[in-house]
């Protein structure tokens, strides 16, 4: 059964703190609230489930902050991901752990959707700023048409968890009404293996192919396949 309750409200409060968290990553303020351990839980605190957001966030570190957020590569957009994700679990009843690897899946999805969004807002926001009367008409024009295009930025998060929001809950919900017992627990081993797999990505970027480091990279993947396979 994939039946889930929520209200019109809650859709709408969930679309507006989106966008606010969307705003986080590079317009305003940039406080880290699009980090996707902070954005996560705030997405389960909406929906009175906390704990369960924050675990979603964790995980989406691991996969998500494989990409920095900086240069000239696309990268996927984590606040707006991370806060869906997170929400959608809440609202879904969380618990079940193929309901948080369909989570994980989500935020990954969503946050290279908003990557394809922002690649196409970036195309529009230098014609609004850059127009030649901007300038000749004073600061006060560009100022204008500079928050015009925050503003922009915004409503396009604000669209993207209003458009991603309620198939993301339908779909951790699907997933997260697997059976109990046996066949319910077999699902932790892809839990951690898909955290582990994401850690080793994170840690192999950084490491580098000739780095020195790669013996503690090849310990610490042994010691937590021991620990997933102890759980597990």
């Amino acid at each position: 059964m994939t039946a889930v309750e929520l209200s019109a409200g809650g859709w709408a409060l969930a679309c507006l703190c989106g966008a606010i968290i969307g705003l986080d990553g590079v317009s305003w303020p940039q406080a880290m609230w699009s980090r996707p351990i902070v954005a996560g839980t705030l997405g389960g605190m909406l929906f009175g489930a906390p704990a369960a957001g924050c675990l979603v966030g964790v995980w989406l570190e691991l996969v998500l902050s494989r990409h920095p957020p900086f240069g000239g590569a696309r990268h996927p957009e984590t606040g707006p991901a991370s806060f869906t994700a997170g929400a959608a679990y809440a609202v879904a009843g969380g618990g079940a752990p193929a309901g948080i690897v369909a989570a994980v899946a989500v935020g990954w999805a969503v946050g290279w959707t908003g990557a394809h969004s922002v690649t196409l807002l970036r195309r529009v926001t230098p014609g609004l700023v850059s127009r030649p009367e901007g300038f000749r008409r004073g600061a006060a024009a560009l100022a204008r048409r500079h928050r015009l295009a925050v503003a922009l930025d915004g409503l396009r998060a604000g669209l993207l968890v209003a458009a991603l929001f309620v198939p993301s809950v339908l779909f951790v919900r699907l997933l997260s009404t697997q059976p109990s017992g046996a066949a319910g627990a077999a699902w932790w081993p892809v839990v951690a293996g898909f955290g582990l797999a994401g850690a080793a990505g994170v840690a192999a970027r950084g490491l580098g192919a000739r780095s020195r480091g790669w013996p503690a990279l090849a310990a610490g993947c042994l010691l937590g396949t021991l620990i997933a396979r102890f759980i597990a």
